[in-house]
């Protein structure tokens, strides 16, 4: 009865062990960082794609670069990842190490106890050894608790080889952990060179790119101009619709002064406003699918030096037949003809607005109520560079607001 219970216990060791290792926090970790990695992978993947289709135009263009520009910078991201990886593998396989060593040394002192067993029994085997060691007690009580200390022994016997087995099945199992995790250390490491070789050719396909481009800069001027101009008209119409937005808003108010905001809410206003804030970093994407192409707030030209450019937004580059779409529920406060093949919306969430601009049609119009995900225009694509790209803006009252620290990650 003893031998079972002993056998049970170690069995439920076991399992307590393992359930402990699945919720570890390095196991956790190691998920964390594998679903980190997939997600880079898939970035790549795609940023892959749209520099294709920009190369498709033979020419080298700003677009390209900052596509080129992402992709280093999301390459750089998946290197460290592996880095990561390796170093907690390298933990891991550390810490197996350190148990398989104790293992073997739990065993070996386990074939040793079990052979002194195995030499005991050997020289009292005979029958009539034993009939000697019972007959020779003093008295019955004394014949009984020798006959039940030989029951005992040979109990023992059988769980110590119980013992050796289960440690013997463990030394099996973390050899084979061990195995597996040296093999994926190998498989770790041969990927972050191949991304390693990978990030050092994207480097000088840039360095080639910069060089090539540098040569317009007559042409680049020209285009930074015109961009500014539309910016400019896009951040006048901006302002003018807030500035409607909060003199009706004033008129609401009845002439009230209006404590801690600019713009007096609505109860059903200030629900969606709330609710609009609380999605911080959790807002979905303007785009089904895309990279940061530009960042928000001033930043060097990728080329020109001595120009800074300073972007009200971000730009998300995606694929060429790629729609826009609402961020969360509101209300379309405008749209407006920027130039031939720009587009801008504005929509309205509480005392928020987002705008989604370079807009080549429009599906929605002054007035529309509109569902988070809501599609509500084509993007435009440049023909000459190859460029499909959403300039996207994100303000509360009169102030800016950099979009990417609300998406979703």
């Amino acid at each position: 009865m003893s031998f079972r219970k002993s056998h049970i216990a170690i069995l439920l060791l076991v399992f307590c062990v393992l359930i402990a290792w699945k919720h570890s926090p390095a196991q956790d970790r190691k998920t964390e960082l594998e679903q980190s990695k997939q997600q880079i992978e898939q970035e790549i993947a795609y940023t892959t794609r749209l520099l294709e289709e920009t190369r498709k135009s033979k020419q080298v263009s700003i677009n390209e670069l900052s596509l080129l520009q992402t992709q280093i910078r999301t390459r750089e991201n998946l290197v460290a990842t592996l880095q990561k990886q390796l170093i907690l593998l390298e933990t891991r396989i550390s810490r197996t190490k350190r148990e398989l060593q104790q293992i073997e040394a739990e065993l070996q002192s386990l074939k040793k106890e079990y052979s002194r067993m195995i030499s005991f029994a050997y020289k009292n085997r005979s029958g009539l050894n034993t009939l000697m060691f019972l007959f020779s007690s003093e008295n019955f009580n004394q014949a009984y608790r020798r006959l039940k200390h030989l029951q005992q022994y040979a109990a023992l016997r059988k769980e110590q080889i119980q013992k050796i087995q289960i440690a013997q099945q463990k030394l099996e199992a973390t050899q084979k952990s061990l195995e597996a995790e040296q093999a994926e250390k190998n498989s770790l490491f041969e990927a972050e060179k191949r991304q390693q070789i990978a990030l050092n050719n994207e480097r000088m396909n840039l360095d080639l790119s910069l060089r090539k481009i540098g040569q317009q800069e007559k042409q680049l001027n020209q285009t930074i101009s015109r961009k500014e101009q539309e910016a400019r008209k896009l951040q006048r119409e901006i302002e003018a619709i807030i500035a409607e937005e909060i003199r009706k808003a004033s008129r609401l108010k009845e002439a009230e002064a209006l404590p801690d905001r600019l713009m007096h809410l609505t109860p059903e206003e200030k629900l969606l406003s709330d609710s609009f804030s609380k999605n911080r970093t959790k807002l979905p994407w303007p785009v089904e699918r895309g990279v940061i192409a530009a960042n928000f707030g001033k930043q060097a030209h990728p080329v020109l030096k001595k120009v800074t450019i300073n972007n009200r937004g971000i730009d998300i580059a995606t694929t060429k037949g790629s729609e826009a779409r609402a961020v969360f529920d509101g209300i379309v406060v405008s749209v407006n003809l920027i130039t031939a093949t720009n587009n801008a919306v504005i929509i309205r969430h509480g005392d928020f607005f987002t705008v989604y601009s370079n807009l080549e049609r429009v599906y929605v119009k002054r007035g529309d109520k509109v569902k988070t995900k809501e599609v509500i225009g084509l993007i435009h694509t440049d023909k000459i560079e190859g460029k499909t790209e959403l300039h996207f803006e994100l303000w509360q009252d009169r102030n800016l607001i950099n979009p990417a620290q609300w998406l979703a990650k």
